[in-house]
């Protein structure tokens, strides 16, 4: 059954997500190749942690997967369906992530644009919560345990800032 609505939200989707890749140097967007596009890898290339051999260190690739179900405009939403750790860190280390699950807040309608920049928020230690032990319990103790000014880890913001130069000659001796 074709639903009108479910189809037009995820054109929106697509298009919105498109638009918000073009304007960062830090995530690109890939739809699977189905029409509409009900499923996008979002890739990530900023700054985050991963647990390598005992270790804490920083990595800078990571990809997620999102899917919107036919039901997911209309219930709740169940976030192990529509976000899946892809990798390619096969640790990360945060207290919302341990792979292939995702914990993070969404509500029924959550737009593909609202999804990546609460992403890059986990990815980059922007957003952590540690009152409960999370997913990753370890992760949770440890950042518990870190000086608060070591967060975020990128500071970048996941979008371009405009910016507007107003360049004039410069003729030496005198006005240009």
């Amino acid at each position: 059954m074709s639903d009108p609505i479910y189809h037009a939200f995820l054109a929106r989707q697509l298009e919105e997500g498109q638009r918000l890749a073009a304007g960062s140097d830090l995530f690109t967007l890939q739809p699977l190749p189905e029409r509409p596009a009900a499923h996008f890898i979002l890739e990530f290339r900023c700054k985050g942690l991963a647990r390598e051999q005992g270790r804490v260190v920083e990595k800078n690739l990571w990809r997620v997967g999102v899917f919107f179900p036919e039901n997911y405009l209309r219930a709740s939403v169940h976030v192990a369906e529509v976000l899946t750790y892809l990798g390619p860190v096969p640790e990360p280390w945060h207290p919302n992530i341990r792979a292939p699950f995702i914990c993070m807040h969404l509500t029924p309608g959550a737009p593909l644009v609202d999804i990546a920049l609460g992403l890059y928020d986990l990815l980059t230690w922007n957003l952590f919560a540690t009152g409960d032990e999370g997913l990753n319990h370890a992760a949770a103790q440890w950042s518990r345990h870190q000086d608060p000014g070591r967060f975020p880890v990128d500071r970048r913001p996941l979008k371009r800032r405009p910016l507007t130069l107003d360049v004039q000659p410069f003729v030496a001796g005198g006005e240009p």
